[in-house]
């Protein structure tokens, strides 16, 4: 594995790539996306609604019943290595994502059921560490979402500081989320990258593409 350049023969078009949090040696999350793009230093990919994905219970149960207690009480879970891993069904939007090499941050363009763009979401997580298959990292747990007409707010802060309590975030990853806060924002003021896209433009997924699907070898291949 590396967490330099990528090749064309990392991530095929079509293929599907999945993106692994992993927090001191052990999944946290597994995700399967359909490979839009990919170079020597990026790839374009997305994730619809009716994808089975694996996640800690105890984050799934909070994002199922709204409950910020059990969120919380889900990263002291992942922080202490207790957790147990369980499916969850993407839903509510299709996103279309890119990452980039050495980049603290994702960019996904987020749709609604209709295709109509919702937002551009910047998820701060550790750079991608490329396999054959995918990519590795750990979501930082905070995040900037930017509406269509370019106006942002900053999201989930109070969980970012717990996460520092937690040690979920250490010293040197907060010192390099300070510096990519910055470069996302410039990004956005720039109208760079996936920001330079059309905000009225409606995206869908092709109706013909197979949901891409998590491996059915046993789970310890993922720790």
């Amino acid at each position: 594995m590396t967490d330099g350049p990528i090749t064309d023969a990392v991530l095929q078009q079509g293929s599907t790539a999945v993106r692994r949090d992993v927090f001191d040696g052990r999944l946290w999350t597994a995700s399967p996306y359909r490979v839009l793009s990919a170079n020597e230093s990026a790839a374009t990919v997305t994730l619809w609604p009716g994808v089975a994905t694996l996640a800690a219970t105890e984050f799934i149960e909070s994002v199922r019943t709204g409950d910020e207690a059990i969120r919380e009480q889900a990263l002291a879970t992942i922080a202490s290595g207790a957790y147990r891993l369980g499916e969850w069904v993407w839903r509510w939007n299709s996103v279309v994502t890119e990452l980039v090499s050495g980049r603290w941050f994702t960019v996904g363009r987020m749709y609604g059921p209709d295709g109509t763009f919702r937002c551009w979401y910047v998820n701060f997580e550790r750079p991608p560490t490329w396999r054959g298959d995918g990519w590795d990292t750990f979501d930082l747990l905070v995040d900037l979402v930017v509406e269509p007409d370019g106006s942002r707010r900053w999201k989930d802060e109070d969980e970012y500081a717990q996460g520092r309590r937690l040690g979920l975030v250490t010293d040197s990853e907060h010192s390099a989320v300070q510096t990519a806060r910055e470069e996302a924002v410039a990004l956005v003021e720039a109208r760079r990258g996936l920001f330079s896209d059309d905000a009225t433009a409606a995206w869908q997924p092709d109706p013909a593409w197979p949901l891409p699907a998590l491996p059915t070898t046993p789970l310890t291949v993922f720790r």
